[in-house]
């Protein structure tokens, strides 16, 4: 009888080698990788993306906000989030993406990024997912393009390609206000730029 339950769960261990409490009792450690990062995955517009969970702070129901004038058309406005009044953005279209209808899905993750808070509304959260380094992709050289630059690697997940996004692209701070009402540089006298 032993020997069948032994071999029940050799087959339930898929054939590994388990460790028993003899071994632990001579100094057995099990080794366990640290380099293992783990990603919240979201849909924006039907794709799939994702961010370190080291970067959310928390994830949020869709609240109010207030509407910002001379701002980007991606800033949807400024919310305040446990008294700190911190920008929202439409991340399908800070992405250049066609936004989809609002659903009772949608959240807004509160993102740190240089010790200040912002929130990216997205269409729904999926899951955590947790990563090794070796299964990231730098993004094809093909996709450099409009939204290439957001983009920091690439995975798969399943049947699904999970893109990990770059926040320090996403939010340049200088994008959030609107192209032609951007400071323009200083003419010297000279004219050229200073």
């Amino acid at each position: 009888m032993a020997r069948e339950s032994n071999d029940l769960w050799g087959s339930l261990a898929g054939g590994e080698t388990m460790a028993t409490e003899e071994d632990y009792e001579h100094g057995y450690k099990r080794e366990v990788r640290q380099d293992l990062e783990q990603y919240v995955a979201f849909k924006v517009s039907g794709e799939c993306y994702g961010l370190s969970i080291s970067q959310i702070s928390e994830i949020s129901k869709v609240f109010d906000t207030t509407p910002v004038p001379r701002t980007s058309d991606f800033v949807i406005g400024i919310g305040n989030v446990r008294g700190s009044v911190i920008p929202i953005i439409d991340l399908a279209l800070r992405l250049r993406l066609r936004p989809r209808p609002l659903s009772r899905d949608a959240r807004i993750l509160i993102v740190r990024h240089e010790d200040e808070l912002y929130g990216l509304r997205v269409d729904e959260v999926l899951y955590v997912v947790t990563i090794a380094p070796e299964e990231l992709e730098e993004a094809p050289g093909a996709i450099a393009g409009a939204r290439g630059e957001y983009i920091k690697a690439l995975t798969r997940l399943d049947d699904d390609i999970l893109i990990v996004l770059e926040l320090s692209t996403v939010l340049v701070a200088r994008d959030f206000v609107r192209a032609e009402l951007r400071p323009r540089a200083f003419t010297s006298t000279k004219g050229g730029r200073v």
